[in-house]
């Protein structure tokens, strides 16, 4: 991993007063205060940082058409330097997601999305669990 991944993530454990180690591939799984663990990725490659969280194991049944269209709407927010949403092909999980730019993202900038993120996907997850089944 660069310096530039370590400097996001020294930046987000200094943030958050904990001590945040990513592995030898960049991931780091971080849950606070028995919050929705996300993952954080530095991914060196595409030059940015990422956020996933699986924030349901698959659309409940009993999904109403308002509820799609709020879902189709954040699956957009990449497009606006949002987080977006999408169904994993093959599990069926539900998964909210992140990606920020080195080039584009100060550590700054990064700090201040990540529980921003999490309280998302706690959001989401809280909803979603609320549908009852057909």
């Amino acid at each position: 991993m660069s310096n530039t991944g370590k400097e996001y993530f020294l930046a987000l454990g200094e943030a958050l007063s904990l001590d945040v180690k990513p592995d030898e591939d960049g991931n780091c799984l971080l849950a606070v205060d028995n919050q929705m663990p996300v993952i954080v990725r530095a991914n060196e490659t595409a030059e940015r940082m990422e956020l996933t969280a699986s924030v349901a194991d698959e659309l409940p049944e009993g999904l109403a058409y308002s509820d799609m269209l709020d879902l189709l709407g954040i699956a957009l927010g990449p497009l606006f330097n949002a987080p977006g949403i999408g169904r994993e092909p093959g599990t069926g999980a539900i998964v909210l997601y992140a990606t920020m730019p080195f080039a584009t993202t100060s550590t700054a900038d990064f700090v201040e999305a990540v529980p921003a993120f999490i309280d998302l996907a706690n959001n989401i997850t809280a909803r979603l669990a609320a549908i009852p089944d057909a």
